[in-house]
């Protein structure tokens, strides 16, 4: 049968066929884009077995949509059960010596880790039966406040016999030469840090708790990190609501023209998730997705989320082998919940003290049993949006959309996406 997550369509004299099974655009010849729409709009078998067979690679013709869709939640649901690895996202402190206006940390005290949680953290790890691999981002607060922690910690966690990698998501400030220095040890590979745009403006959102401008040190210690230790993945984030768009394309070509090895440069449009940033100065998805579509199409930016990414692999907090730590030993699913009592599933010694929230963030909301979700054409690539989100929706009365913000634009964004791998070919034939 002709699968209904196919999608033929023309652009700029072009042919296309996307489907969102297997994530998979073709270009097609005119004669047989036309030929093939005829075969499905009347639901005719195909003559030609080897065009079959090409097509049923891409998911186009398949023996049962619903069965499609069962293995891809078959997936999720392995996924979620997954035990061989254990994904750990560590905060040794929460104080944080930024201030900036959109961040949930504003509010939280300067706890930090004491010796006894960082041994309990280490048992808790030992007691995970057939446990293979373990990954760790260390968070906050700002971590590298607690860096000593850090080390500490990591030498224990890499004498315990597992795969070991970690990340880090850093303000940048604390990256000193004595930090990088260290890095490699620490099998930090990537590293995460937030520019707001270029001198000025970064300056009033992400200032220090004193008022002092944070921008040309945070440069200067990227600089010396990529010089140092080039092959640490570095993604700079770039939180984007209505007060500091117009810089981002500025901030996006200075960080691009210096050419470091390993720089990923990301657009996240800040959301309001916890209620502290009273302002409304966030996009809403539909003006989230003509700006992408503008940085796209007019000035030639590349992103991930150009193309629909195929979300087989759920959000962690899905995984009931992926977990928070707060510096307190507290348990949380996600880092949206770091220092909320009231999100606190659990604590480091095993006792589950809040199963209801538990469980909600395992089960609920699931968009395999959502009736909109069932009949969206992008549920193969969406997975249904942010659990998080969705558990909100559910249980606590907010109405986030949760949809990928290229869905009422898909063709366009397809089309750019084709565009780009067309001239990313062209230049390597050259």
């Amino acid at each position: 049968m002709w699968s209904r997550y196919t999608y033929f369509f023309k652009s700029k004299n072009k042919c296309f066929l996307y489907n969102s099974l297997s994530n998979s655009l073709a270009e097609l010849k005119l004669e047989d884009y036309e030929m093939l729409e005829n075969l499905r709009a009347n639901n005719l078998p195909l003559a030609d077995e080897e065009l079959e067979k090409q097509l049923r690679q891409l998911k186009v013709i398949v023996d049962n949509d619903m069965d499609e869709i069962n293995k891809v939640k078959y997936i999720n649901l392995l996924n979620r059960n997954e035990n061989r690895r254990l994904i750990l996202t560590i905060n040794p402190t929460l104080a944080c010596n930024f201030n900036c206006p959109y961040c949930f940390e504003n509010e939280h005290s300067n706890i930090y880790m004491h010796d006894l949680v960082e041994e309990k953290i280490i048992l808790f790890i030992k007691k995970h039966v057939g446990l293979k691999a373990l990954d760790v981002t260390w968070f906050g607060g700002e971590p590298l406040l607690a860096f000593d922690r850090i080390v500490s910690m990591t030498k224990k966690m890499q004498n315990l016999g597992l795969n070991y990698k970690a990340g880090m998501i850093t303000n940048g400030y604390l990256l000193t030469e004595k930090v990088i220095s260290k890095l490699e040890s620490l099998a930090i590979s990537s590293i995460q840090i937030t520019i707001d745009g270029m001198a000025d403006l970064h300056n009033t959102r992400r200032c220090l708790k004193s008022g002092k401008p944070t921008f040309d040190k945070i440069l200067q210690n990227i600089d010396l990190l990529q010089k140092v230790n080039p092959q640490i993945r570095l993604n700079v984030r770039v939180n984007v609501d209505k007060t500091n768009y117009a810089d981002f394309l500025e901030l996006y070509k200075f960080l691009k023209d210096k050419h470091y090895p390993t720089l990923n440069v990301n657009l996240a449009f800040v959301k309001d998730m916890t209620g502290c940033y009273k302002c409304n100065h966030s996009y809403d998805m539909q003006e989230q997705a003509q700006i992408v579509k503008d940085l796209l199409q007019k000035y030639g930016l590349d992103f991930s989320m150009v193309f629909p990414r195929s979300e087989r692999y759920e959000c962690a907090i899905r995984n009931r082998n992926a977990l928070v730590i707060g510096p307190e030993g507290e348990l949380y699913k996600c880092w949206n919940d770091v220092g909320n009592k009231s999100k606190i599933i659990g604590n480091i010694d095993g006792k589950i003290t809040n199963e209801a929230l538990l469980l909600r963030y395992l089960v609920a909301a699931d968009p395999f049993e959502d009736p909109k979700c069932q009949e969206c054409f992008l549920l193969p690539v969406c997975g249904g949006g942010c659990p998080y989100s969705r558990i909100q929706n559910e249980y606590e009365g907010t109405n986030i959309n949760t949809c990928l913000y290229i869905k009422d634009h898909l063709k366009d964004f397809l089309v750019t996406h084709a565009e780009y791998k067309n001239h990313l070919s062209s230049n390597l034939n050259k």
